[in-house]
């Protein structure tokens, strides 16, 4: 009694350490994958930062100098490597952001500035008041002067507060707002008097403000289109695939996330997680049963797998297999023994009774197994060796034995 307590002990520990293996690799694979999102988002980050910068080099000249981080091709790197990337990347792409809009606010701040001292353009801001006012006595020619001085500090604050706000601008904002921004900056720069100046420059402040709004608005869908990319890449089908077109137009910037198109995108997510999760249990169940001595026929794989069909076969077995069905929206899994051959002596019936016999045992295992894998399963309907007579079925090409990596390489 004690050592069948022992063994008993022994069994539990070696069931809870094979659960605890489980829920860490789940957890593994759960955070490379959030960290995989991380890196594509910042991919298409950095991808538009690049456009940025050509788009206005190519208005600004040698002005703009910045260059965009250089992105990741995901391939062997290990999760804390990714990790350690999106850090950087992230860091630098923040200080190349800022320096080219701080390049692009001067280079804009010192066209307006130019046009408005070329010949015939030279005036000094003033106070409307001071247009009629008396100019020829000699205090009035010493207070113009003051106000010629006071004048020029005023512009100067003017032109540095004008590079301040420019230089808020996102570098990837519309091409419209960039016009509307830059329209009220000339009109700050052009102004008669005071107070005209500072109106536009408040103007000024708002439209850039709102034209950050609506440049964070389509970073905001970018990223949710390139998450839902993720999801959907390994989805199957035109309709998946041409979903998956639709938000690859969105993430180079020809195109928005309206509502149509999440709506269209959450129906194939949805597609998509049922293909991923029929593709699991198909590898759970084919990989617990190739530990178990059964082999998965070459060929009939590849033409019913999609549908959740398997034909399997031991090497042992000459004249029988197993139907094995996932019925995904069901939530079922069928299973039954067939002949491939047809038995021509009194000895038939006995044998194909050991083989449901021995496909009872094998399939009360492959529950233990599939449950240690997450899949939780309930017997349903359960008919008895020899109650019914085994079908005869077409017989499946010649089995080639595959190794349980082989299996796990095929449903990825």
């Amino acid at each position: 009694m004690l050592e069948a307590a022992a063994q008993q002990a022994a069994l539990r520990e070696a069931a809870r350490q094979e659960e605890a293996a489980r829920r860490a690799l789940l957890r593994a694979a759960a955070e490379r994958d959030r960290v995989v999102q991380e890196v594509k988002a910042l991919n298409a980050r950095i991808n538009a930062f690049a456009t940025s910068c050509e788009v206005l080099r190519a208005r600004y000249g040698p002005a703009i100098t910045t260059e965009a981080p250089v992105i990741l091709r995901i391939g062997t790197q290990s999760t804390r490597e990714l990790e350690a990337w999106c850090t950087r990347a992230d860091k630098q792409l923040a200080a190349a952001d800022l320096e080219l809009r701080n390049q692009c606010a001067r280079a804009i701040a010192a066209q307006l500035f130019a046009e408005n001292s070329a010949p015939g353009t030279e005036r000094q801001l003033v106070d409307a008041a001071e247009l009629f006012e008396d100019r020829g006595s000699v205090e009035a020619s010493a207070a113009a002067a003051e106000r010629v001085t006071a004048g020029a500090a005023v512009r100067e604050e003017t032109e540095q507060t004008l590079a301040r706000v420019l230089a808020r601008l996102l570098p990837d904002c519309a091409e419209e707002d960039r016009a509307s921004t830059r329209d009220a900056a000339a009109r700050a720069t052009g102004a008669a008097t005071f107070g005209e100046a500072s109106s536009w420059l408040v103007e000024l402040r708002h439209r850039v403000q709102q034209a950050n709004t609506r440049a964070e608005a389509r970073r905001g869908e970018v990223d949710e289109a390139v998450r839902l990319l993720h999801v959907l890449e390994s989805g199957r089908g035109a309709a998946v695939e041409a979903i998956r077109d639709q938000l690859g137009e969105v993430v180079a910037g020809r195109a928005v996330l309206d509502e149509s198109l999440r709506r269209q995108a959450a129906v194939c997510r949805s597609e998509v997680a049922q293909q991923v999760e029929q593709r699991y249990v198909i590898a759970s169940v084919t990989d617990a049963l190739s530990g178990m001595g059964y082999q998965v026929s070459e060929g009939f794989e590849t033409l019913t797998v999609s549908a959740g069909s398997l034909r399997l076969t031991r090497g042992d077995w000459s004249e029988h297999a197993v139907n094995l069905v996932v019925d995904q929206e069901g939530g079922e899994l069928r299973t039954a023994v067939v002949r491939t051959t047809a038995g021509n002596d009194d000895d038939a019936f006995r044998v194909d009774v050991e083989r449901e016999e021995q496909w009872c045992a094998s399939f009360h295992q492959l529950r233990d197994r599939l449950a240690r894998a997450g899949l939780v399963t309930e017997v349903q309907l359960a008919t008895a060796p020899g109650e019914v007579p085994v079908p005869l079925v077409a017989s499946p090409p010649a089995p080639a034995a595959r190794s349980r990596a082989e299996h796990r390489h095929r449903a990825r």
